[in-house]
């Protein structure tokens, strides 16, 4: 191809079942100029041999090898490799509309965007068949907002939905800011998405749903039982957190948006929490997790991004509850936490949870 408009990303790992569904969804797209950049990142089923039969009757799609290096390494490996415009993520489970690149490109096009941010369903099996619900229904749509403004309306929305597959992205914004999804984490597209945004100038919205995004897919990372998945899950949202407040320290002069990413690092912690608490039962694993988390500074940073009063309480059992799995002020949080939840009843009327964290 002599122009590429815009060059699709999609690693691979042992996605064997689905690569012919995914690839027949991709190779359908009309009125755009595309290339499939097809990353194997170390598949030990046939999904390289499927990638290779498709490549048989196809003119647009590159696949690169490598050893397993994860969904990070993989993404960067196609963004080197890369000719378009215009760079769009797809993984490798999931489905598009057949039109989804071509609308997201003209839009983007029409609004001379640096980023566009499309929506898409969830679905299990026939995404052809299966009633579809938006992922997202709280973005400006129709409006072109600074990468800024759309992440401070959407934490106050509740919904900043940092998907890499639902973002067109302007390659130039890629390269010029050396962007790069980091090594090793999960949930990488947090960071990736907020680094983003904070180097996007234009941003826009594309309401249709032409993403399908799979679910129940029991290969999964993040639906897998494993301790040390768990782990690794619970080590990356400390990661994620104090990139948001980095983020937020490197724009304190906005104080709208440093406090709207000190309030998404609140959120997050959410989930490092609840790992903590209820899926990690090893001391040994418990107490290296802790001492992250408090070196990181996390803890009393929530204090910066409480919203309501319910924040607060959890503010303070989060760093009670930390210290005490560190090892620290193991009474001091006895105490403590015994009277807050007797004045979390006393205001609300509701039973608090005394139960062991």
């Amino acid at each position: 191809m002599s122009r590429v408009d815009i060059s699709v990303i999609v690693p691979i790992y042992n996605c064997e079942e689905f690569i012919e569904p995914l690839f027949s969804s991709l190779l359908a797209q009309d009125n755009v100029s595309f290339e499939i950049i097809a990353v194997n990142d170390g598949s030990t089923d046939d999904s390289l041999v499927k990638l290779n039969e498709i490549d048989k009757s196809s003119t647009n799609l590159i696949i690169i090898s490598q050893e397993n290096r994860g969904l990070s390494e993989a993404r960067n490996t196609g963004i080197q490799h890369a000719n378009g415009e215009w760079i769009a993520f797809v993984d490798g489970d999931d489905w598009l509309e057949k039109d989804t690149l071509s609308t997201w490109f003209e839009k983007a096009k029409e609004q001379c965007l640096d980023l566009l941010i499309g929506n898409g369903f969830k679905f299990s099996e026939s995404p052809e068949r299966e009633i579809k619900e938006p992922i997202q229904t709280k973005q400006p749509w129709g409006e072109v907002t600074s990468g800024d403004e759309w992440i401070i309306r959407s934490v106050k929305n509740n919904e900043w939905c940092h998907f890499a597959w639902l973002q067109l992205i302007r390659r130039d914004i890629i390269l010029l800011n050396k962007l790069k999804f980091i090594p090793g984490m999960m949930h990488e597209d947090i960071l990736w998405t907020a680094n983003l945004a904070l180097a996007a100038k234009r941003v826009g919205f594309c309401e249709k749903m032409g993403y399908g995004y799979r679910v129940g897919n029991t290969n999964s990372i993040t639906k897998s039982s494993s301790i040390e998945r768990i782990t690794r899950r619970a080590s990356s949202y400390i990661d994620i957190m104090q990139g948001l407040i980095a983020f937020a320290a490197q724009n304190k002069d906005n104080v709208t948006l440093n406090k709207a990413l000190i309030r998404h690092a609140n959120r997050e912690s959410r989930h490092f929490f609840g790992l903590l608490r209820k899926k990690i039962s090893s001391p040994d694993i418990r107490k290296p997790l802790a001492q992250k988390s408090l070196a990181a500074g996390i803890g009393w940073n929530l204090f910066k991004g409480m919203g309501s009063l319910n924040d607060f309480w959890y503010a303070v059992r989060f760093n009670f509850t930390v210290c005490q799995y560190s090892k620290k002020k193991y009474l001091l949080y006895i105490v403590f936490d015994s009277l807050l939840c007797k004045a979390l009843t006393m205001a609300s009327g509701k039973k608090c949870d005394t139960s062991p964290p």
